[in-house]
């Protein structure tokens, strides 16, 4: 190769790192304009809907305290980085709350490819109204939302939150409950071992009808075609229910979905007035056990007309 060839050989090969590194810098440009588009103060959202949660609730357990003559002690909050055991947990032992980044994370990302990733595909400006949350385990359940027509991302991040925020906090006041039945089982028709045994079904169906509560969803007809979708869903659950009990893959996960049907069925059931009756629910779901739960969901599952009229 003469001295002409090698010195344009150079040339192409100085141009070529050139235009590399430029492009290795433009799409890392890329990639970060996009982690910081759609990236999220977590922190800031899971710490914003506990007190959020916590305001809501305030009158609800100042009745509870009141009527079951029981002290409640709101439970600190612990932000975890990368625990996927779990995504919320409630410690009665250290009566905390903890939520896992990591897992939430996780969630966002399910939800968005349920949704069909619409924040890529129609971007974050031109989304307005109302979509509904998959939140299966076994089953489909459908969770209604309202979306921040900024984003998206965070629209969802806060739906979930907050759902499972009320969650963990009524097993916090379950506990309190557990605590106060140790030394005065008096209490009428409440049992220690039946709560216990049932305090995911609980802390589900409590879950829902807050959820509908805290975003007025129980005044928002739309709000009500997830719930009218559940329904059919909570019949043939019922009916398989034997089955799924006994498979150990589906059996741990059977509290909770009874617990969303049932929380489904009280939204179904009392609508827009919801809001009014909320202590007569309370004390439903303080003294509900698998039995009830069952009861009631077959009453309105297999008579749907039922909930337009009571």
């Amino acid at each position: 190769m003469d001295d002409k060839s090698l010195q344009i050989l150079r040339y192409y090969y100085i141009v070529m790192n050139d235009q590399l590194d430029k492009i290795k810098e433009y799409v890392s440009d890329v990639a970060y304009n996009v982690k910081n588009e759609f990236s999220l103060n977590l922190d800031e959202i899971i710490e914003s809907e506990f007190e959020k949660a916590f305001e809501i609730l305030e009158e609800i357990i100042e009745y509870i305290e009141e009527k079951y003559n029981m002290n409640y002690e709101k439970p600190k909050l612990v932000i975890l980085e990368n625990d996927l055991l779990f995504t919320a947990e409630y410690s009665d032992f250290e009566n905390k709350i903890s939520f896992s980044k990591k897992s939430v994370d996780r969630k966002i990302d399910k939800q968005l490819e349920y949704l069909g990733y619409k924040e890529i595909k129609r971007g974050i400006s031109d989304i307005k109204g109302i979509e509904y949350l998959d939140i299966s385990y076994n089953s489909i359940f459908l969770y209604p939302f309202y979306i921040n027509e900024k984003d998206i991302r965070k629209a969802i991040a806060e739906a979930i939150i907050l759902s499972i925020m009320f969650h963990e906090i009524w097993h916090s006041i379950d506990f309190s409950i557990l605590r106060k039945l140790v030394g005065d089982s008096s209490i009428k028709d409440m049992d220690y071992f039946i709560i216990l045994k049932n305090l995911e079904l609980r802390a589900s169906a409590f879950e829902v009808v807050m959820y509908y509560l805290a975003n007025g969803f129980h005044n928002d007809e739309r709000g009500y075609i997830p719930v009218y979708a559940n329904i059919p869903i909570c019949r043939t659950y019922i009916e398989k229910l034997d089955i799924l009990e006994k498979n150990k893959n589906t059996e741990e996960y059977v509290p909770y979905d009874l617990g969303f049907c049932y929380g489904n069925i009280i939204v179904a059931k009392y609508g827009p007035s919801l809001k009014e009756n909320i202590y007569k629910i309370i004390d439903d779901i303080i003294h509900l056990n698998k039995e009830r739960a069952i009861d009631e969901i077959k009453n309105y599952v297999y008579n749907p007309d039922k909930l337009l009229h009571d």
